[in-house]
């Protein structure tokens, strides 16, 4: 015989009658003589159905072949199906029905195998070719190598009465029928029993933890024997001794309260003396109950154990401990098949029916994909109340994807159920579940379903030489990875980077590895601007860029030479024979903006800037500046990369134009930033960032996982987890990339009034400078000025000055201001009161004229200074 090598189909035979006759009344009552409404709706393949249409054709139910479009139905009404049905199910083997199946059969035995899409028959029957448990994964797969397709295999098959396939609710019936006497058939076989055997253990030990198990019934059995051993005798002497015993303490009471007694003491004597009379009655009885009952319960106790110790001893003579350990097993094997029945609640006999149908407790990576797929069709149609036209599970080794087609619904549902639906798959980690709504079909999508650790295929951060990457490869380059570790490269060419998530959600993370790839350019300039956390933010990579800046004034500087970079060079386009955009090359490289921690660079932007006479002439607008650079630069390949805790005005004040750059990368984030940066509707598609869940201590969570969201090619809400490598690499690497730096060409520089090299001195004077000890010379001369006054509570801006004067009279002597002398008072007045504000502007601080006794003029108060020099805590 020869057996096809394809996937079983639905039902065990293809074209069966009642497949035949569902297959008529369907076409009758819908009177659309459609291929495509067969399969969809009985769920079988289209080579089947092609078989079926032309059998109702040869029946009279629907008219000939028309080619693409759907055949006529000849039969108007499922009544007139009763002529058919008889033909269908009558028993004459000379009908015509029955030579068209014969026909048919015959030809199907004789077509050669066609290729099989294994995802297509998964999804019409539910096989898989998974295994159920991950230490036999590779039995399994051995015993599931096909031949090759196309390729019919010959053999002898075994007859019924030799043996059967046993029933497979599961739904994972072997590839290659177990029934065929050749090779591949026999793997088969060997593995489906394996699998089997290896289901009804699991079944078994799943069902010891119920009411029904081993140990619950030799529990109850053990009770039942004991009930009888005991018998009612023993019961009644057990009653008998505790009514005694009762009234036993009952009279000592009585007779300790007649001692103490004061009133009615004769009375009280008298009944404690009845009440002793009694209990020494009841006790009486008790022992002769008791003595009775001994002999009783000795003789049925005898019976009933004596063959049980006599057994489990001479197994012990027999055979040691081996023996006497077989005996234990037989009484317990015994005395549960005496406890096997009990009445059990409904909760109870919903899960041992549960557990004998084989669906699963709770959901593990090492199930199979057909128990899985019960467990989630069970979830989203009895729970979530969806209507499904398919479901097709596929396994990985990090987790499930449940690929659902919807019945005319989308998948906002599920999206909003993602909690419900995790309480339906016990076993799975909160928060954990991911939507994914498909770009084909609005009613199709994905869900992920990520196992205990989904990130474990995440590779490390790829070594990159120096001077190895160009500007046009950097998309190509991996900085992150997704469970099923396919690479992401961001693109970055003329391109602005926006990264947002919560405090702990891996943003520096990510930098670094987008740093790692911005290092290793052979045409890129890099330099990092991090007012908030000193540059820590960029690891060791920070020795491989050209500058890292941590203060707000050299900031501005920096931004003012990007903007007269990239604003100027549109006018060396044409001379340079460029075209519309910057062509980037190792002599004209481009550049990249780092800024880590944008709220603080945000609050950078409002410290005021003075003039040389100490007075406000404005503020350094840091933000406002990159805000222009990233509308008015990217042509000219001067980009950004802005990494920040969120974007609302809170944080990030007026700078709402991040929300609008091409590429954002988030993080763990709060729900306003997902508004403010997707469309409405984004998160019922599945995109949920509000479900990741920032490091906390030592646990990671969900620490740099991001949602991409960047053109059409990363349009999908997938999630990634940023590559990373050790510290001391990432030193390694910035050190080794550190040592040949590429420089701007002159022709960009020619319209800035500061060059990159007098930039990166300046950086590197302001590193070197030691941290300042102590407030400013300014303020340290003012509170020796106090302290010779014995620290009066304050001082007013005359007698300040004048103390100035005697101590500095070269800056402060009434002789160096213009003017009469009221003129010159009040101008070294405003002198003062100006270099105060400048000494004390970088540090953020203050020293404001204020009284100190009610009658006072305002002035300079001494518990102020304290609070700036740090004698004193400042004030909540």
């Amino acid at each position: 015989m020869t057996e096809i090598d394809t996937t079983p189909k639905v039902g065990t035979d293809p074209l069966d009658r009642k497949l035949l006759w569902d297959a008529a009344e369907l076409l009758v009552s819908a009177q659309f003589g459609s291929r495509s409404m067969l399969g969809r709706k009985l769920r079988i393949g289209w080579e089947q159905t092609g078989r079926i249409m032309d059998l109702m054709e040869a029946l009279g139910v629907v008219g000939a072949d028309q080619g693409s479009r759907a055949r006529e139905v000849k039969i108007k009404l499922v009544e007139d199906l009763e002529p058919v049905f008889e033909t269908l199910y009558g028993e004459d083997p000379t009908s015509a029905f029955t030579a068209l199946l014969d026909m048919d059969r015959k030809a199907e035995a004789t077509v050669p195998a066609q290729p099989v899409d294994p995802g297509q028959e998964a999804d019409q029957d539910g096989d898989d070719e998974d295994d159920d448990q991950g230490d036999d994964q590779g039995d399994v797969e051995a015993a599931y190598e096909k031949p090759e397709q196309g390729r019919a295999v010959e053999g002898t098959v075994f007859t019924p009465e030799e043996w059967e396939l046993r029933e497979d609710p599961e739904g994972d019936r072997p590839w290659i029928n177990p029934q065929l006497r050749t090779k591949e058939g026999r793997k088969s076989r060997y593995a489906y029993l394996r699998r089997q055997a290896r289901r009804r253990v699991r079944k078994a030990a799943a069902r010891q933890l119920t009411t029904h198990g081993i140990l619950p019934r030799a529990m109850r059995g053990e009770r039942k024997i004991r009930s009888w051993v005991i018998g009612m005798e023993g019961y009644k002497a057990a009653a008998d001794e505790r009514l005694a015993l009762a009234a036993v303490k009952t009279a000592d009471r009585s007779a300790r309260r007649a001692q103490i007694a004061l009133l009615k003491r004769e009375q009280k004597q008298a009944q404690a003396a009845k009440l002793q009379l009694e209990a020494g009655k009841q006790l009486v009885v008790a022992q002769s109950a008791r003595k009775s009952a001994k002999r009783s319960v000795a003789v049925r106790a005898g019976v009933t154990y004596g063959p049980l110790v006599l057994a489990d001893a001479a197994a012990f003579g027999f055979a040691d401990v081996w023996g006497f350990l077989g005996a234990l097993v037989l009484n317990l094997a015994g005395i549960s098949l005496l406890g096997r029945d009990v009445e059990v609640s409904e909760a109870e006999l919903e899960r041992l029916e549960r557990i004998e149908a084989g669906h699963p407790q709770e959901f593990s990576i090492g199930m199979t994909p057909g128990m899985f797929e019960q467990m989630a069709r069970e979830a989203l149609t009895d729970k979530l109340g969806c209507e499904l036209t398919s479901l097709r599970v596929e396994p990985h080794t990090w987790g499930f994807e449940i690929h659902v087609v919807l019945n005319g619904m989308t998948p906002d549902k599920i999206a909003d159920g993602l909690n419900l639906l995790e309480a339906c798959l016990p076993g799975v980690r909160t928060s954990s579940l991911q939507l994914r709504q498909s770009k084909e079909s609005r009613n199709r999508c994905l869900i992920v379903v990520p196992g205990p650790n989904p990130w474990k295929n995440v590779p490390e951060l790829p070594y990159r030489e120096p001077n190895s990457v160009k500007t046009a490869d950097i998309p190509h380059q991996m900085v992150a990875a997704s469970m099923s570790a396919n690479p992401l490269g961001l693109p970055m060419c003329r391109t602005n980077v926006n990264l947002v998530g919560k405090s702990r959600s891996g943003k520096s993370t990510w930098l670094r590895a987008i740093l790692d790839v911005l290092t290793a350019t052979t045409d890129q300039i890099v330099i990092g601007i991090d007012l908030g956390s000193a540059g820590s933010g960029f690891g060791g990579l920070r020795e491989g860029m050209h500058l890292v800046v941590t203060d707000p004034h050299l900031a501005a500087e920096v931004l003012d030479y990007l903007l007269a970079v990239g604003q100027g060079r549109p006018a060396l386009f044409d001379e340079l024979g460029m075209g519309q955009n910057w062509q980037t090359s190792r002599a004209r490289p481009g550049y990249k903006l780092i800024v880590e921690e944008f709220p603080a660079f945000v609050k950078a932007s409002r410290k005021p800037i003075f003039d040389g006479d100490g007075k406000k002439i404005g503020e350094l607008d840091l933000d406002g500046k990159l805000q222009e650079m990233s509308v008015t630069c990217a042509k000219s390949d001067v980009t950004l990369v802005v990494a920040g805790q969120g974007l609302t005005r809170a944080l990030i004040g007026k700078n709402t134009w991040l929300t609008e750059l091409p590429v954002q990368v988030m993080c763990a984030c709060d729900k306003d930033d997902v508004g403010l940066l997707l469309p409405a509707g984004a998160m019922a598609e599945g995109w949920r960032p509000t479900r990741l869940l920032p490091a906390m201590g030592d646990t990671v969570n969900d620490a740099s996982v991001a949602y991409v969201l960047a053109g059409a090619e990363h349009s999908e809400p997938i999630t990634y987890r940023a590559c990373i490598t050790a510290d001391e690499e990432y030193l390694r690497r910035g050190r080794e990339r550190g040592r040949d730096l590429v420089m701007p060409d002159a022709e960009s520089e020619e319209f800035t009034v500061i060059t990159l090299a007098e930039l990166m001195a300046k950086a590197e004077a302001k590193a070197r400078r030691r941290r300042r000890s102590g407030p400013p010379e300014l303020i340290k001369l003012i509170r020796k000025i106090f302290e010779a006054a014995h620290n009066p509570a304050g001082l007013t801006q005359e007698q300040l000055a004048e103390a100035l004067a005697e101590v500095d009279p070269d800056r402060w002597a009434l002789e160096t201001f213009a003017g009469d002398e009221s003129e010159q008072t009040a101008a070294r007045i405003e002198a003062v009161r100006a270099a105060v504000t400048v000494v004390l502007a970088p540090d953020d601080l203050t020293w404001p004229l204020e009284k100190w006794t009610k009658a006072g003029p305002r002035g300079w108060r001494l518990r102020d200074l304290k609070v700036i020099t740090g004698e004193t805590p400042k004030a909540p």
